[in-house]
């Protein structure tokens, strides 16, 4: 009988890449430290939408455990999660926090790139028009 794949290796099967994204962005957004470590890399890279850039298991981790705590208000909800040809997965979010007792939406696109877990993620953000000055 055939080994059980641990929950976080990634089986070579349509949709495997995707669920496992899916799987690290509810772990995150329920800031479940142990399964959000289990999906990532040792080595993995995330490239942040102000070149806010983490290299590294560890690096990455400690920047999540001491930000997401600090978000007042924090959610996630999850729009559509594409794996690509290549392997890679495209989601599309959105994430709130209060802001003066406010809630302040940000709609965002990751980019994650896979070997048996996830390697890099490179965050986009969507950035409100920028409305012209009035001319005095």
């Amino acid at each position: 009988m055939p080994e059980a794949l641990p929950e976080t290796a990634l089986p070579e099967t349509p949709g495997a890449a995707a669920q496992l994204v899916e799987r690290y962005l509810r772990a995150l957004a329920a800031q479940e430290w142990d399964s959000v470590r289990a999906c990532l890399s040792p080595s993995v890279v995330r490239h942040g939408p102000f070149g806010d850039d983490f290299e590294g298991l560890e690096d990455y981790m400690g920047f999540l455990r001491r930000t997401m705590p600090a978000l007042p208000g924090y959610e996630m909800d999850i729009d559509r999660v594409t794996e690509l040809a290549d392997g890679r997965v495209l989601v599309e979010l959105r994430e709130t926090v209060e802001i003066d007792g406010e809630p302040l939406v940000t709609d965002e696109c990751l980019l994650f790139a896979l070997d048996d877990r996830i390697g890099r993620v490179s965050i986009y953000i969507r950035r409100p028009p920028v409305r012209p000055r009035p001319v005095s």
